[in-house]
Formats: C-alpha cells, sequence, structure tokens
C-alpha cells in the first residue's frame, strides 16, 4: 500500500468519490494487514484499537470520518509491499514506546496512584486495580533474565503483541509461538501459555479493560499526528 492521491479524505463523506476511497482503502488494508476478516479501525471513534468486519469500519469512515491527522496509514497496511512483509519502521517504534515502560504504567494507572497516596500504611486494602499496578510495576523493573538489558518482563510481553499485531499471528499461532518460547527457554517458563491468559493479565480494569498495548498504539497516534 502506497501514499497516493488522499485528498479524498477531506470531502464530504457522503460524496461518491469519498465511498470510492474508502472502498479502496478498505481492499488495501484487508489485503495487507487484516487479521482473520478484520482490520483497525481507523474512525475517530475507534482510533485503531478496535478490530472490526469491513462492512462496520466502511460505516465508521462514512459516519465518523478517518480519525484526524491519520495521513499515513500505518496500522492498516502502508508501507508493506506483502501480506508477510513487517512495517520497515516498527523496530525502532517499538524500541522506543516500550522503553518508557513506567510513565506507560503510571498514565495508564493515574488515578490509582492517587487512591494509594491518600491510603499510605494500609495494604491490605489496596484495591484490585491497585495491585495490578504495582504488579505491572514492579515486571517493568524486572530484566526478563539475569543479565538481559534490552528488555524487562513487562516489555518483553509487550513487544510480542505488537508482533502479533503487525505480522498478522492469528491467537492459534500466538498461543503456539508462546509454548515454543517456554519450551526452548527457562527464563519463559512462568509466561502465560496463551494469548487470552496474556491479554488478560494486562487488562487495566479502570479503563474498560483496554491493555497496555492498546494504549501503545493510542501513543503512536498521538505522535503520527503531531508531526
Amino acid at each position: 500500500m502506497d501514499n497516493g492521491d488522499k485528498s479524498w479524505m477531506n470531502l464530504l463523506r457522503w460524496t461518491d468519490e469519498y465511498i470510492r476511497g474508502v472502498n479502496d482503502f478498505l481492499d488495501k488494508a484487508f489485503e495487507r494487514a487484516a487479521q482473520g476478516n478484520e482490520i483497525l479501525c481507523p474512525c475517530k471513534k475507534c482510533m485503531n484499537r478496535y478490530w472490526h468486519y469491513r462492512n462496520v469500519v466502511e460505516d465508521h469512515l462514512v459516519f465518523h470520518g478517518f480519525v484526524d491527522g491519520y495521513a499515513k496509514w500505518v496500522f492498516n497496511g502502508e508501507g508493506f509491499s506483502s501480506r508477510n512483509t513487517p512495517h520497515p519502521s516498527n523496530g525502532d517504534e517499538c524500541s522506543t514506546i516500550c522503553g518508557d515502560i513506567d510513565g506507560l504504567l503510571h498514565d495508564t494507572f493515574r488515578n490509582i496512584e492517587g487512591q494509594v497516596g491518600d491510603e499510605k500504611g494500609v495494604g491490605e486494602r489496596l484495591s484490585e486495580d491497585a495491585k495490578k499496578f504495582f504488579k505491572l510495576l514492579e515486571e517493568g523493573k524486572q530484566e526478563l533474565y539475569p543479565g538481559c538489558k534490552n528488555f524487562s518482563k513487562l516489555s518483553f510481553t509487550i513487544r510480542l503483541y505488537l508482533l502479533k499485531s503487525f505480522h498478522g499471528l492469528s491467537n492459534v499461532a500466538f498461543s503456539d509461538l508462546l509454548e515454543l518460547i517456554k519450551e526452548a527457554f527457562p527464563f519463559a517458563q512462568k509466561m502465560s501459555k496463551t494469548n487470552t491468559e496474556n491479554r488478560n493479565r494486562l487488562k487495566c480494569p479502570h479503563t474498560a479493560g483496554r491493555t497496555p498495548f492498546s494504549l501503545i498504539r493510542e501513543a503512536e497516534m498521538e505522535r503520527i499526528q503531531s508531526t
């Protein structure tokens, strides 16, 4: 998928030219970046956080329009020369964004930190959200294995999710990959066995079950819009 002429994105959304542009976008996005029968929806409401079927994405783009500033369709296959070709810069983006795990967690659980500050010395009364915050914060500081400088336990898990998305791995394939990693490397024995277990472990209750992975996408969207 290449840049091409995207001036149609600024047209009135009920015009024939805009709708043709949307359908051309969908053809390319589903060819390059689909997981099963879904792609990330780049409408103003979903902001590339939620996966939907083609008819749903089309409706969203006609009713709501594209998210502001989404000039390069990085989450929908732009830059991919084939279905199996990774995004040329995803490694750098992953490393940059995953590097600030502490900042990501503090932003995600900002309300929880306030609650903890008001309840000094009462650890037994901490909410489940607060306990999850401290657990993830601790994992963000722990080396993936003794001597590892490139990954913490948490950043490695998040990086796996980014690879899953960019390369279009199915849940079954991703779970098999986790099992292989567990068999091959001693440090991975405590990793969850399946994609579902890992997602549940990373869910953030006060953000409607969203994961740090989805928040990373939001951070990347903000970076794209500011450039």
